[in-house]
């Protein structure tokens, strides 16, 4: 089902628009290609909140395995992940 929007423009934007229609460009088209680009922005950005119940969800799912021990590094600071992450991959 198609819908028919009625837009209001100012005439800065009519003039806008009379000169993209001059190079090929229609209007219908610039609006669906605005409409489809603030829906992917839109409906894919995560709040705070959002990402909390993810990242819980994750934890949830897939538990640490019983009897692992603490990190004998800071898992905050990157040098120190990366320094442990290539001493693990040397040992195997």
């Amino acid at each position: 089902m198609a819908t028919l929007v009625n837009v209001r423009l100012d005439p800065e934007r009519t003039r806008k628009v009379q000169l993209l229609r001059e190079r090929g460009i229609a209007f219908s088209d610039l609006v669906r290609e605005a409409i489809d680009e603030r829906y992917a922005q839109a409906a894919f950005a995560l709040s705070p909140a959002d990402v909390t119940a993810v990242v819980h969800r994750i934890f949830q799912q897939h538990p640490d395995p019983p009897g692992l021990g603490r990190r004998t590094y800071d898992v905050h600071d990157p040098r120190a992940a990366r320094a442990a992450i290539r001493e693990q991959l040397k040992r195997r």
